[in-house]
């Protein structure tokens, strides 16, 4: 029987505590389900992660790599308008494709006493808002934006983006967020660009 590879077996830990946590909440990850669950044993769990923090913030980096994935894809899209169309579009993709990241995104439990995991959320959510930042700039110098202050506006999108997910997880997941997104697009679209 050949050995799973560090990277492989770290990520299935990371997929089945998002499960876990999608389930129970954080304080019904247990090292001992997640071991069981994965098909390791207990100290086999700790020789990739020294805690359960450090599970969150690998499930965190995955958020990252998202992230990184999106602006490469966004960097292909000449005009401004239509990026930021797609990074809606992208990101209501990635979750309804993982609805369960929601339970960890959404998650006080998780954030509230833990300052590395307060850290890593909090500059994900700078990364994404600074990327955003440069596309509505973008659109400025096309002159194809209100004049609103640019962190007003990626709070504002980003923030639908938030509520519109809430929503969705709150009715369990009984719609077709991708559908969804279409019109909150269509509306956004129409508050935020001259026409």
């Amino acid at each position: 029987m050949s050995r799973v590879s560090t990277e492989i077996r770290q990520e299935q830990i990371i997929e089945e505590a998002i499960k876990i946590i999608h389930q129970k909440g954080y304080s019904g990850l247990s090292i001992r389900e997640l071991a069981h669950n994965v098909g390791i044993s207990e100290p086999a769990i700790y020789r990739h992660f020294r805690s359960k923090e450090d599970i969150i913030l690998g499930i965190l980096e995955r958020m990252n790599r998202f992230g990184d994935y999106l602006r490469r894809e966004l960097e292909m899209i000449p005009e401004a308008r239509k990026k930021i169309e797609k990074l809606i579009e992208m990101h209501l993709d990635f979750l309804e494709k993982n609805p369960q990241m929601t339970s960890v995104l959404f998650s006080e439990e998780i954030f509230e006493p833990r300052e590395g995991i307060q850290q890593k959320l909090k500059e994900i959510i700078r990364n994404r808002q600074n990327f955003l930042n440069q596309i509505i700039e973008e659109a400025r110098k096309e002159n194809r934006i209100l004049d609103i202050a640019t962190e007003e506006l990626s709070t504002m999108i980003l923030g639908y983006i938030r509520m519109v997910v809430l929503e969705w997880r709150m009715e369990n997941f009984s719609f077709s967020l991708r559908e969804r997104g279409k019109h909150m697009i269509r509306a956004l679209m129409s508050v935020v660009f001259i026409q």
